[in-house]
């Protein structure tokens, strides 16, 4: 596939491992996250060749922005070609560890941790090993036929026994006031990952890294964003009216 900009020449796999070991800027990790779920949807309509242009629209980024963030795992394009979709999709797979199966713990199993257990599904690199709540009515269940039973926040601690699945990451979508609870048992077990969907700010002395994301204060930016004028550069207005969304990354809440 031909492309206004010719891609450059694509590397031998011999440099692969050390472009994955070089650090990876975080908002460069969320757009290679995006651009894998692109890939993996190309793959299954058979798509074998994509150009940069082609991934850049389906993924909302800029073709410069995409061919720099694919640099940091050592994919290049064959000039004139594109991207062969099998190879870089293995490529970002090794880079974002996710061709390894990542075993999480999840403290709360209500509506919002049911939906982010939806959302670890096949092929996204992660397997939710154990459920805790602190309501009687759903522990003891199972939410998937094959999946673990809800116990009680209680027994959080029995993750880091010696006969139990070695948990990497542990995710906090409890209710306010059990959250910080919940945080200090994953710690206690030896889990180093934590994501806390929880808008509870918490606090530890132990070398744990915490992704926080509080999805009130994402819809806070949006709004703000929102009430920019057009003249700010937040949104291109396209000739039908419609406005073209912002470069995926060029907005970034971390904690």
């Amino acid at each position: 596939m031909a492309e206004s900009a010719p891609e450059p020449a694509d590397h031998d796999d011999a440099g692969v491992e050390s472009a994955i070991d070089a650090d990876i800027p975080r908002p460069a990790v969320a757009r290679l996250a995006g651009y894998l779920y692109v890939l993996r949807s190309f793959s299954q309509r058979g798509v074998l060749v994509a150009s940069s242009g082609e991934l850049a629209r389906a993924a909302g980024v800029n073709p410069a922005i995409l061919r720099k963030d694919l640099s940091h795992v050592g994919a290049n394009g064959v000039r004139g070609v594109g991207y062969d979709v099998g190879r870089l999709t293995a490529r970002i797979s090794m880079a974002l560890h996710t061709d390894n199966v990542q075993l999480v713990a999840l403290a709360g199993a209500g509506r919002l941790g049911q939906a982010l257990l939806a959302h670890t599904g096949f092929g996204r690199g992660f397997q939710v090993v154990a459920l805790f709540d602190e309501d009687p009515a759903l522990i003891g269940q199972a939410l998937t036929p094959s999946g673990p039973t809800i116990g009680p926040l209680s027994d959080i601690d029995k993750i880091g026994s010696s006969d139990a699945p070695q948990v990497e990451i542990g995710v906090v979508a409890t209710s306010d006031d059990h959250a910080q609870r919940a945080f200090d048992a994953f710690v206690a077990a030896g889990v180093r990952q934590v994501l806390n969907v929880t808008p509870v700010s918490l606090s530890t002395d132990a070398d744990v890294v915490v992704r926080q994301v509080d999805l009130a204060l994402e819809l806070q930016v949006l709004a703000f964003q929102a009430s920019r004028p057009s003249s700010s550069g937040a949104a291109e207005r396209l000739p039908s009216g419609r406005r073209r969304p912002s470069v995926m990354g060029e907005e970034t809440v971390t904690a």
